[in-house]
């Protein structure tokens, strides 16, 4: 009897965890696959790393991987974890059987506001980010709706959910993390001009209403990937698994199983 297929999701930067994220993505999954959702380090229950940056996060996540035994995955990533699992494959293909980036960080040269958001992050309210009254009911409010696409379809437990999540965050880690990520003209973290190098097949999933990642950017890289099908959520912004978990699920099924077709270059 073969083994099931190894699977491993990884969420994203912020108050987030593999929980939070992936909440009702897991259990689906876990009915046919074998499935690894850690938590990033600094989110959860992982201790922090010194240097925040998607670079040690790689090097982390190589690590950790090494330490699983994990010899071939195919891996699923939310916006950082997106930019993580697409590096990994760039750098080691051999050890990636398929790839999934939903509302993938990675694609893009520049962020939206990316003058604006890194004047402030060097700036001498760079210190109010950390303050625990960006922590708060009305800020995690505020936070949610720039995050999803319609904050009046969200399910109600939702709130408690992200509060959990960000108790257990330590304060300041995202603005530390972006901090280091936005240079003057663009961010340093963009896999855009490698990604005809791609070997396995990639699904990546959207939303039309993404305020952070915009679709344009999904649709030049799956444009840009060998083997690359486009699903896109209507209605959807930043946070496709919690804001949609029953289509990101029956996408993710059908692609881990093969199902899908994908346009050659």
């Amino acid at each position: 009897m073969n083994s099931p297929q190894t699977v491993v999701l990884l969420h994203g930067a912020g108050a987030d965890c593999a929980q939070l994220s992936w909440k009702y993505v897991l259990p689906r999954l876990l009915a046919r696959f074998r499935v690894l959702a850690p938590d990033l380090p600094g989110h959860g229950s992982t201790p922090e790393l010194r240097e925040p940056t998607t670079a040690a996060y790689g090097a982390w996540l190589r690590g950790w991987l090494d330490q699983a035994a994990v010899e071939r995955a195919s891996l699923v990533g939310l916006s950082l974890g997106g930019a993580l699992a697409l590096g990994y494959a760039l750098d080691h293909p051999d050890r990636v059987e398929r790839l999934v980036l939903v509302a993938s960080y990675g694609l893009a040269p520049r962020v939206p506001y990316h003058t604006l958001l890194r004047w402030l992050l060097h700036s001498p309210l760079r210190g109010l980010l950390a303050s625990s009254r960006l922590r708060g009911g009305v800020a995690l409010r505020f936070g949610l709706r720039v995050l999803v696409g319609d904050p009046g379809a969200l399910p109600a437990e939702l709130l408690a959910d992200v509060r959990r999540a960000v108790a257990g965050t330590r304060p300041g880690l995202f603005w530390r993390w972006l901090r280091a990520e936005l240079e003057p003209a663009r961010v340093r973290t963009c896999f855009r001009d490698r990604l005809g190098e791609l070997r396995c097949p990639v699904l990546l999933v959207h939303g039309d209403r993404d305020r952070l990642v915009p679709l344009e950017h999904a649709r030049e890289a799956a444009r840009r990937i060998p083997q690359a099908q486009l699903v896109v959520l209507a209605g959807c912004g930043h946070w496709p698994p919690r804001e949609r978990p029953a289509e990101v699920c029956a996408a993710l099924e059908a692609f881990l199983a093969g199902v899908y077709s994908f346009h050659e270059a």
